[in-house]
């Protein structure tokens, strides 16, 4: 059996049978000290000093032994598509990734709170203001970033991980505010270049999710409303630091569009917009535009809570497995934890109380490629429930699927493994996120008030 079986097999049975899960010595593990390992190995090892452009860019994927790029493309976590690693197709993958990287980047600006050493935010402003300023389409204002796109590093140019270069939101971009510090001109120029490249018609609101990288050639067909939302939420960016009005009209054509489409044929309401994009908006938007986006995520709010509770007591939802386009059950509960940071709302409570429950004692089946983003969400979810309880068993539990998270994922190396299943570094299955998790149960064992970022971007 290989040690990476070894380690699985033993901790899942030391979390069955409810004994405590350490590292070597018996000691609890040190996680901020994890966490810090983990960024100063990137931050020595883990950028970009390839090719003629030495960007500093952060790779996205990388060997764990060598600490370098690789020269033949590993094997992909469980769940994981070709076209979504950050490399060219069947090539080896040497792409930076900042969205994909995201949590990394807001890790270095909390170790800078908490250590009160600079270098770790210098990392990240390098990156930000490198990458805005150098991988921004000439064409389009677009990002080589996202779901499909990185920054080959070797080559020093944009990558498309398929056959065509097409720029689509991987996840919400929660670093606005710095990077209109950082580089101002480029930030709003790919706030315009959203409005006006990704949208097809600017009248309608019509849209696809996927918009040519390198010209002009937006296309209706793909609007989905997961990436309408992260629009809205950049275009309140927009607004809030430049006042241009054409970033608050961006904002209403796509929530109009979204209001008609909500109405089915038979009169039925559907959830359309997510209401945690929209209240960041809300909140930086004049009047009567973000009451409007407020009535609307309220509305939301009335379909959505429903429907999980649907899905949990059908069974619908996996505990554990993750892949493209389908989420884990302590991932419904982050979208609670993000709504109920915004409103008061006693269903989302309800919600996240019984994912919290389900939690306690659970553990991946052996047979599952299981991602770091997977005890992620669930280290955060009890942490969560802890914060609204105080109830023992949820910070107890928080801090065992920690521990284990550990021992499977960073075992005696520097750098977390892209799955159970693989060895290798590749952040798309969430490493950063599993390490934002690690730093939330730090401070909430040790009952420091450092604030965290809420890990509730994965959505």
């Amino acid at each position: 059996m290989t040690r990476i079986r070894q380690v699985a097999v033993v901790w899942l049975l030391l979390l069955l049978d409810g004994r405590p899960v350490c590292c070597a010595g018996g000691e609890e593990p040190d996680f901020l000290g994890v966490v810090q390992r983990y960024v100063q190995t990137m931050i020595e090892h883990g950028r970009d000093t390839y090719g003629p452009q030495r960007s500093g860019l952060f790779l996205s994927a990388l060997d764990r032994t060598s600490l370098k790029p690789f020269t033949v493309r590993p094997t992909p976590p469980g769940g994981i598509r070709r076209e979504d690693r950050p490399g060219r197709p069947w090539s080896a993958m040497n792409g930076a990734n900042p969205q994909i990287d995201q949590n990394l980047l807001r890790i270095c600006y909390v170790l800078t709170d908490i250590t009160g050493d600079p270098h770790y935010a210098k990392a990240a402003d390098e990156e930000l203001t490198w990458f805005l300023n150098h991988a921004q389409s000439a064409a389009t204002g677009l990002l080589a970033w996202g779901e499909h796109m990185a920054w080959d590093v070797v080559l020093d140019q944009p990558i498309a991980g398929g056959n065509d270069a097409e720029h689509e939101f991987a996840r919400p971009w929660m670093l606005w505010d710095r990077c209109f510090q950082l580089a101002p001109g480029a930030s709003e120029r790919f706030a315009r270049g959203l409005w006006e490249h990704q949208i097809a018609d600017q009248k309608t609101g019509a849209f696809d999710r996927h918009a040519p990288y390198f010209a002009h050639g937006p296309r209706d067909g793909k609007d989905f409303p997961r990436h309408g939302a992260f629009y809205i939420g950049t275009w309140g960016y927009a607004w809030k630091h430049t006042q241009d009005e054409t970033f608050l009209r961006a904002i209403e054509v796509i929530l109009a569009r979204f209001e008609r489409k909500r109405i089915q044929k038979d009169g039925a309401r559907i959830a359309t917009l997510g209401p945690l994009d929209l209240e960041i908006a809300a909140r930086m938007v004049p009047e009567p535009l973000a009451a409007r986006l407020r009535a609307f995520g309220a509305s939301e709010d009335e379909l959505i809570a429903p429907e999980i509770k649907k899905q949990m007591a059908a069974g619908a939802v996996p505990q554990w497995r993750n892949a493209y386009s389908a989420g884990t059950l302590a991932s419904q509960a982050m979208f609670c934890v993000g709504r109920l940071e915004q409103i008061d709302n006693p269903s989302y409570r309800e919600i996240l109380l019984s994912i919290a429950d389900a939690y306690v004692g659970s553990r991946p089946e052996e047979d599952i490629d299981t991602w770091p983003l997977s005890f992620a969400q669930a280290i955060s979810c009890e942490l969560a429930a802890w914060r609204l309880t105080r109830r023992p068993v949820y910070l107890d539990q928080a801090r065992r699927l920690a521990q284990g998270a550990v021992e499977l994922f960073w075992q005696d190396g520097p750098l977390p493994r892209a799955s159970m299943q693989t060895g290798h570094y590749e952040t798309i299955t969430g490493a950063d996120s599993l390490a934002l998790a690690l730093l939330e149960a730090h401070m909430a064992l040790r009952g420091l008030k450092i604030t965290i970022p809420s890990n509730t971007i994965d959505r």
